[in-house]
């Protein structure tokens, strides 16, 4: 019963935050808001960006992909950068190391 008891400080304290994941899930919605941005510029409607994430529901586990092309490209003294390419623009929705 007194385990029920702990507070949300104690409970961190026990399983530290992965840091790795921490950085994934900031640099996602970095670009989810760069994302927004251009959705909006674009006048597309928040449902019609909804119904396209809903089709690629799984396709947001690929991460592990870009980490490992990041690592081969810094071993070459270079870094990896990940672009949404439109008629009229082009915004960069990663760039490591983070130069902005």
């Amino acid at each position: 019963m007194a385990d029920q008891n702990k507070n949300w400080r104690t409970i961190r304290e026990q399983r530290p935050l992965n840091e790795a994941r921490v950085a994934m899930y900031r640099r996602l919605m970095d670009a989810e808001d760069r994302l927004d941005a251009v959705r909006r510029r674009r006048g597309v409607s928040t449902s019609a960006f909804g119904d396209a994430l809903e089709e690629n529901e799984g396709g947001l586990h690929s991460d592990a992909y870009l980490d490992t092309l990041a690592c081969y490209v810094a071993a070459l003294g270079g870094h990896l950068e990940v672009r949404a390419v439109f008629p009229d623009e082009v915004v960069t929705l990663l760039r490591e190391p983070d130069s902005e």
